[in-house]
């Protein structure tokens, strides 16, 4: 793990952790000490020893667009010096070559490596650690399967194991501790599950929202904030990284764009590097705000130490950050304001501006709360709305910034959940059910129950349907006419079966005086309603 920024101690110097290095070289043959000073991601220089040549316990990390925080590192993670080894050292080559996201799971999760009891037979073989650890990694992760950071932490370390090709650290006990893997606890059960604290807006929350941003009393950068997140669902950290000059009009197109900086993937941790961004176009009324927003700040101007002047970002922080400005990498963001100034914006202070109730959330006298609103409300709400206009998952994963259509699939899963409930309405509904069938051409009543068969006079021809559930002891196609359970369909020419009926009618008149007669004089005046219905649903005259 070479790093040409890196310093060692000298050659000379007392380095307490030679006990630690003179064990791992007997296991792989060398071994690289710990580092003094690193380079960070971001270009930072990290001071990792102490006057004492420990490690610093606490090291603080800066993350453009994001607060400077503490991380944990530890010289005894486990009690095992090998062990332990690998962890630092896996630490320190994250802190150089990944973002410092990456290291705030580690710096927590390293922690369960404590629970690491090996037998006194563990290092006669390089197979008996290998299994002794697998089991125990497994069982670590098993015990804690409701915490995502420790599975993801000793998965990170077993895979720096393998690619550093420490002893010990092989495929087979990768494949052991994939066995045992933990479902990612997120939140995108937020949008499936239709949240109305922290899931998508509805239509007519997002409907008062557009229409109290408009207030006078709103600022025009709370309104700019408010409208992008509706129209790109933006991430609070995209806010913070984005710049006056990333808003522009083309004068060849006759139109407004904006680009937003990448944020997921690899190389989008580099934040504002060139190709790191995604065009959009901008609607004019946004653009125009965002043009007066950048004329209101006009006049406030930020300089580095050296007076130059710094670049100017969209949204920009009360003070700048001291901290930056001796770093040239980290110059360029020392105006930005950070995600959490983002997020504290949308949580705290927008709900009280906007003073929206909302519909469903309720304290226990009854009187609404205010609607509760976070910038990942908007992203979720346009999320579910793409879906619904039928994108594909390219098409959303692109529009969301996600580095694949893996993270979008809970979307698809919320559209699959309301056409899943569409049709269990619809199947529990008899009301629904009748609305269907007088669409495909039945008469039908609001309450009554379509379940029956089909009534024919040839194989290619039907009258209606019979809801009747036991064998007709009338004549059927010429009784069915004079039947309550009969429900005729209306695009069949029922002028023809009536004159069938007359005809029956006729010769039962001039030969029968029993109940034929009635019952087929009541079917005769039914086929007549019915004929009489489809001249007036045609609008046709009566005969």
């Amino acid at each position: 793990m070479g790093h040409a920024a890196t310093e060692y101690l000298s050659e000379k110097s007392f380095d307490p952790y030679g006990q630690m290095y003179n064990f791992v070289n007997k296991l792989n043959g060398d071994c690289e000490p710990f580092p003094n000073q690193i380079e960070t991601y971001y270009g930072q220089k990290i001071q990792l020893r102490d006057t004492n040549r420990n490690l610093i316990e606490r090291i603080e990390l800066a993350n453009i667009g994001n607060d400077n925080k503490c991380y944990n590192l530890n010289d005894s993670y486990s009690g095992d010096i090998y062990l332990d080894y690998i962890a630092v050292k896996c630490w320190i080559n994250t802190a150089i070559e990944k973002s410092p996201a990456s290291i705030n799971h580690i710096s927590v999760g390293f922690e369960a490596l404590r629970n690491i009891n090996f037998t006194a037979n563990a290092y006669s073989k390089e197979k008996t650690f290998s299994s002794e650890l697998g089991a125990q990694l497994s069982s670590i992760i098993l015990k804690n399967r409701d915490n995502q950071r420790i599975f993801l932490s000793l998965r990170q370390f077993v895979k720096f194991g393998i690619a550093n090709d420490y002893w010990g650290f092989n495929d087979e006990l990768e494949l052991k501790i994939s066995e045992v893997a933990v479902k990612a606890i997120g939140c995108k059960e937020r949008v499936s599950m239709l949240d109305h604290e922290y899931g998508p807006f509805t239509r007519t929350e997002i409907a008062q929202i557009t229409t109290a941003i408009q207030g006078e009393s709103v600022k025009i950068e709370y309104r700019v904030l408010v409208s992008l997140a509706k129209k790109f669902g933006l991430r609070p950290i995209q806010f913070a990284l984005l710049r006056e000059d990333d808003v522009y009009y083309d004068k060849s197109k006759l139109a407004w764009y904006i680009l937003i900086p990448r944020v997921k993937g690899r190389v989008a941790q580099l934040r504002r590097t060139k190709g790191n961004f995604t065009l959009r176009e901008l609607p004019t009324e946004l653009a125009e705000d965002i043009v007066q927003l950048v004329q209101e700040h006009s006049t406030l101007i930020k300089t580095d130490t050296e007076g130059k002047l710094l670049p100017r970002p969209l949204f920009k922080a009360e003070t700048l950050n001291q901290s930056y400005l001796s770093n040239n990498r980290l110059k360029p963001f020392a105006w930005h304001t950070t995600a959490a100034k983002i997020s504290q914006f949308f949580i705290q202070k927008l709900p009280r501006l906007l003073n929206i109730q909302s519909m469903h959330c309720k304290d226990d006298s009854g009187a609404p709360y205010l609607l509760k609103m976070n910038a990942y409300r908007f992203r979720y709400t346009l999320g579910t709305r793409m879906v619904l206009e039928g994108k594909t998952p390219e098409e959303v994963a692109l529009a969301l910034d996600h580095s694949s259509t893996a993270s979008v699939r809970h979307y698809f899963r919320y559209n699959q959940d309301l056409i899943d409930f569409i049709d269990d309405t619809f199947e529990g509904s008899t009301s629904l059910k009748n609305s269907a069938l007088r669409w495909q051409g039945y008469f039908i009543d609001e309450d009554d129950n379509i379940e029956g068969s089909l009534i024919k006079i040839s194989d290619v021809l039907s009258l209606g349907k019979c809801l009747k559930k036991t064998l007709c002891e009338y004549h059927p196609t010429v009784s069915c006419y004079g039947c309550s359970k009969f429900r005729p369909f209306k695009d069949v020419d029922h002028s023809k079966q009536l004159q069938v009926i007359k005809k029956e009618v006729e010769f039962v008149r001039s030969n029968s005086t029993g109940a034929v007669l009635h019952q087929l004089s009541e079917a005769y005046e039914g086929a007549i309603q019915i004929v009489e219905a489809q001249k007036a649903l045609k609008g046709t005259p009566n005969d």
